[in-house]
């Protein structure tokens, strides 16, 4: 079982969650069977002993699968599943104090969900594919992903609401100014199958993926 030493504990502690809520998001986005997870971190972080950390963010990763699963069995079941793991460490990180970055990957897709600790251990969302976010990883949340455009923002909060729907929060980012953009909500419901139809069904809208944290359901 992954091991940590007592003192070393309480500059991870943190960490832990924060892995397990980026394995989560990640898994829950990429469609398709896991093959690959890799974990990196960056800065600070890098300079600890992470692989309790790493075994965090694998439990992260398979909960979603409905495997039984917790960060002291969760190696074992990487290993048993065929699914092939990598740690990478670097202390230069251009943004951030520290950040743990979860990639979950199969032969046809990937996702990449990056995570940091803000003052007071507040726990972030900062990137996702490579967009820059800024989401509160807690409750349920929906991550669509659109063409940048007049409206489309519009339209998914119409739907939402249509349907019931309340967005406590909004993150929204894009590759560049008419390209694709990606956006981040909090909301205080599920999304109903309905409402995901009617929003995939505007050409405008590529896709859209519902999260679950923190044992919502």
């Amino acid at each position: 079982a992954p091991s940590i030493d007592e003192s070393a504990f309480p500059r991870v502690e943190p960490y832990i969650d924060l892995a397990e809520t980026a394995g989560k998001v990640a898994a829950q986005l990429l469609e398709g069977r896991i093959e690959n997870v890799e974990v990196v971190y960056e800065g600070d972080i890098a300079g600890e002993d992470v692989e309790f950390v790493t075994a965090s963010a694998l439990k992260g990763v398979f909960e979603p699968l409905e495997w039984q699963v917790n960060a002291v069995n969760a190696p074992q079941i990487a290993e048993d599943r065929g699914v092939d793991v990598t740690e990478s460490k670097t202390r230069q990180a251009a943004d951030f104090q520290s950040l743990i970055s979860v990639t979950v990957s199969n032969d046809d897709d990937q996702v990449s969900v990056d995570g940091t600790l803000f003052a007071g251990d507040d726990p972030r969302i900062v990137r996702i594919d490579g967009y820059r976010v800024d989401a509160i990883p807690h409750g349920r949340m929906v991550v669509t992903r659109n063409t940048d455009e007049p409206g489309v923002i519009g339209l998914i909060g119409s739907v939402m609401g249509k349907h019931g729907v309340n967005i406590a929060g909004m993150f929204n980012a894009r590759e560049t100014i008419g390209g694709e953009a990606l956006t981040v909500y909090n909301v205080d419901s599920d999304v109903p199958a309905e409402a995901k139809t009617e929003l995939e069904e505007d050409e405008r809208v590529i896709g859209v993926s519902d999260i679950t944290l923190n044992g919502q359901s």
